[in-house]
């Protein structure tokens, strides 16, 4: 897991073209509402979900993981914290090989994110998104797909 501020997206290009790619797409992005959409950052195969939400409630949140994929979950406006934990300290509930989406329990850390910040979850990475920062409120967040 790696959480940084989108101002130090080039310190990153080490994990290859397209988190460098998706990153520098994030940082053409502002701070303004925006609708529910699905997004190829052009000259690549990245999808980037772009989700206008509203944060919950920690006991209304779930961990989970991806086999295939990374995630880069950067938030454009409001903040939100994620739950964090190595998947060797989760219990495994179930898989959805058509979401790629590893149900999985268990504890970990809450790590919030504000605008302009962006947090990368790996295979090994549980998360947990979505957890209100106080009381809940409007979320404007972008999540990039990597294939791994």
């Amino acid at each position: 897991m790696i959480k940084d501020n989108i101002r130090n997206r080039d310190q990153y290009a080490f994990l290859g073209p397209d988190f460098k790619a998706a990153l520098d797409y994030f940082a053409t992005l502002g701070s303004e509402p925006f609708e529910k959409a699905d997004i190829r950052v052009p000259g690549t195969d990245i999808l980037v979900k772009a989700r206008p939400m509203q944060t919950k409630p920690e006991s209304e949140c779930s961990f989970e993981a991806h086999r295939d994929y990374a995630d880069i979950h950067f938030v454009a406006y409001g903040c939100e914290r994620i739950g964090y934990a190595d998947m060797s300290t989760m219990k495994e509930l179930g898989y959805n090989a058509e979401k790629d989406m590893v149900s999985v329990e268990g504890q970990g850390d809450l790590i919030t994110l504000n605008p302009g910040d962006f947090m990368i979850t790996l295979p090994q990475d549980a998360h947990m998104p979505c957890v209100c920062v106080g009381a809940p409120a409007p979320l404007g967040k972008l999540i990039a797909k990597i294939k791994m």
